[in-house]
């Protein structure tokens, strides 16, 4: 069985024959910005950095030497302003291109998401090294992530009960460029689509299943439509105490749900209200378990979830950290975390502990 049939066969409850892993299983497909955009001056583009080093996008302007090394002001193609450190990846907004005034939105022009030039590198490399993966593509930002950091989180928050009908409009563009991101990953040969949108903090989600249910659902039901018209899953990342929307996006037409800190929900949570309902894809616990380069408590605790949250038939992926190095995690750990996937992964099932 290979990392495509496998993976599908997860999401789907069809009997994989272990669980996936995504270092093992996947292959990531992305999308950059096309070189007719700049930065203005003075800032520094806003790019993840492997995509810099591997020259992927480059600057018609020379670039100060180190810059990727340094706390920098850089800008994204949606003109939202970043302050950025050396050791991530994402920093945190300092200007928001509509965060004073709803006016601005009359002039807003979202990026051209049919310009093919955005997809077509990773669409050549897909085929060339995807070999017999899931090619799983990934927006950068979704969702609830694109709006605030257009309009700053706190607008964003006041926004919902204020001016509900603005957020609408700007929530219906938002969902038509998802919808465009979709249709060209289709193109570049993906299998399945990611969003990236984290919905909880430490013990509970930031607003309430009503406010979700009234603005969200209604587009993350369009984009899982339009994946599924396609014959693509579809999934979202979300961290944090997601426990109150868990509902909602199952019935928004989610396939899976990919989560870094599934302690924020509890295993036995997930275990009784979402496992067997929709694929969880999990990394080792990143606040309590990963980070410690504990090679007994991260056995146990792979041991543990893929006990309490992969059925007999499927529904769960072991998923560790991507960035591994940002938590301090070493390589040597990592490792030692994909094999443990493997080891206790393996169907059927040991149903002890």
């Amino acid at each position: 069985m290979n990392g495509r049939e496998r993976l599908k066969r997860a999401i789907h409850f069809q009997g994989p024959d272990r669980v996936p892993v995504s270092f093992k299983d996947v292959f990531p497909l992305f999308h950059i910005p096309p070189m007719s955009w700049q930065p203005p001056e003075p800032y520094l583009p806003y790019l993840h950095p492997l995509m810099i080093k591997a020259r992927l996008w480059r600057s018609k302007r020379k670039l100060p030497k180190g810059w990727l090394n340094t706390t920098r002001t850089a800008i994204d193609e949606w003109g939202t302003v970043w302050r950025i450190s050396p050791i991530s990846t994402q920093g945190e907004t300092m200007k928001c291109p509509l965060e004073d005034s709803w006016e601005l939105l009359e002039k807003f022009q979202p990026p051209d998401f049919t310009d093919w030039n955005r997809f077509k590198r990773f669409a050549r490399w897909s085929k060339l090294f995807g070999g017999n993966k899931y090619r799983l593509a990934s927006n950068d930002n979704s969702l609830w992530e694109r709006f605030r950091y257009l309009r700053g989180f706190q607008n964003a928050m006041i926004d919902l009960i204020e001016y509900p009908e603005q957020v609408r409009r700007l929530l219906d563009i938002l969902t038509d460029c998802h919808l465009k991101v979709i249709a060209n990953f289709k193109k570049a040969g993906a299998d399945g689509f990611m969003l990236l949108d984290d919905w909880g903090t430490q013990d509970r989600t930031f607003i309430s299943p009503k406010l979700f249910n009234d603005f969200f659902f209604p587009c993350y039901r369009k984009m899982t439509a339009r994946c599924h018209e396609l014959g693509m899953e579809i999934g979202i990342h979300s961290c944090g105490n997601i426990r109150l929307v868990i509902p909602g996006l199952i019935e928004a037409g989610f396939d899976f749900i990919q989560i870094d800190s599934p302690n924020m929900c509890g295993l036995d949570w997930l275990a009784e209200n979402a496992a067997g309902k929709v694929a969880l894809f999990c990394s080792p616990d990143i606040q309590e378990v990963y980070y410690r380069n504990d090679p007994v408590l991260l056995e146990a605790y792979i041991r543990e979830m893929v006990f309490k949250l992969a059925g007999s038939t499927g529904g769960f992926a072991g998923w560790p950290y991507t960035e591994y190095w940002v938590l301090g995690v070493t390589r040597k750990h990592h490792k030692l975390a994909i094999s443990l996937f493997l080891k206790y992964g393996k169907y059927p099932l040991k149903n002890s502990l």
